[in-house]
């Protein structure tokens, strides 16, 4: 049966117009009368007609997204593709959601912020790759009440409406607990990774320091190196870097690498043909997967990217839209992934 707000008003000993005006919040009513409605509106499982309130509204809500640019890091294009699945889907309502791409660069992401602000959206949805301008364009936002939603990155302090994606810390950690399954004694690891100037973000060391801290609490401690290549450096140069490295530590049996970029570290272990060290890398790149099948990388471990961007759409339509309660905190699974599971992880949704 349905619940009309008569009924609510019944229930609660209060006015229809005083429950027509909490429901679609528009007016004033006193706390003792919240209360009793809300008390009322659970006892009778009532729901809002969320299409009568989508024809009520007087303007069209606006939801932006600030991503970086998939044509320059190919790991958005999962979440990016998950940002059109739930635009798809909401079409029905009198909501906009619009896209702003940026290079992941300081100045590239203050621009796309700048025009996040002018756009006037009703809530927005970024990714805080740069810790201090990520700090700045929250405190903007919360000045001109904006709600934001992270994704992919934690950044408490900015105290977003909610964040999205992995745990990255317990992440490292279970990285590391399948590294020491696959070491034997005197064994060592090569934790190293392939990044662009600027991009040291901080989900990355959070996986390094998980990883890290996972062996300091062990008995027995294997010795772990680190090698940070930079993609500005050419090629043949990352390739020397590493093949000296290896040369020089041939007790490196395990490769980590905290980043989407293990096809990279992947390339070079191939053309050398040095290709006995187990790597275990992060995100479902298609470079990735082909070096997974080609049993080069041995573990990938998935967050299901793809879903992250469907979700904190879902979760900001749900927050502005429908006035719903979200968790602040929404984790990924850490998905453990090697190439006789891959072609069924959900998390790649093709």
């Amino acid at each position: 049966m349905k619940i009309r707000i008569v009924d609510i008003a019944k229930k609660a000993e209060v006015s229809a117009g005083t429950v027509d005006r909490y429901i679609h919040q528009r007016g004033k009513v006193s706390k003792k009368a919240a209360e009793k409605i809300q008390k009322a509106v659970k006892e009778l499982g009532y729901e809002p007609d969320i299409m009568a309130r989508n024809l009520a509204l007087k303007k069209e809500l606006k939801i932006i997204c600030l991503l970086p640019d998939p044509k320059e890091t190919k790991y958005w294009e999962r979440p990016d593709a998950g940002i059109d699945k739930a635009i798809k889907e909401l079409s029905s309502f009198k909501v906009l959601i619009e896209k702003i791409y940026f290079a992941p660069r300081v100045n590239a992401f203050n621009e796309a912020c700048d025009h996040a602000i002018e756009s006037k959206a009703d809530g927005i949805i970024y990714v805080p790759i740069f810790f201090e301008e990520s700090t700045l364009f929250a405190e903007k936002l919360t000045k001109l009440e904006i709600p934001f939603i992270h994704i992919n990155i934690h950044h408490s302090e900015a105290s977003p409406l909610s964040f999205i994606g992995q745990n990255a810390y317990d992440a490292g950690k279970v990285a590391a607990s399948l590294c020491r399954m696959a070491l034997r004694n005197n064994q060592e690891i090569l934790i190293t990774y392939i990044s662009k100037e600027q991009q040291e973000y901080s989900h990355h060391h959070a996986r390094i320091e998980g990883f890290v801290e996972f062996f300091e609490n062990q008995n027995t401690q294997p010795t772990v190196h680190h090698l940070n290549l930079k993609v500005d450096e050419k090629d043949s140069i990352h390739e020397n870097l590493l093949a000296n490295f290896l040369s020089e530590h041939q007790n490196i049996k395990a490769i980590y690498v905290p980043n989407s970029r293990a096809y990279s570290i992947a390339s070079i272990l191939k053309k050398s043909k040095n290709t006995d060290k187990m790597i275990i890398g992060f995100d479902t790149l298609d470079a990735n997967i082909q070096y997974m099948k080609e049993g080069i990388i041995d573990i990938l471990i998935g967050q299901q990217s793809k879903s992250q961007g469907y979700n904190a759409i879902v979760l900001m339509f749900n927050a502005i839209f429908r006035k719903e309660k979200i968790a602040k905190t929404n984790h990924i699974p850490i998905d453990i992934l090697n190439k006789e599971n891959i072609d069924y992880y959900e998390g790649l949704m093709r």
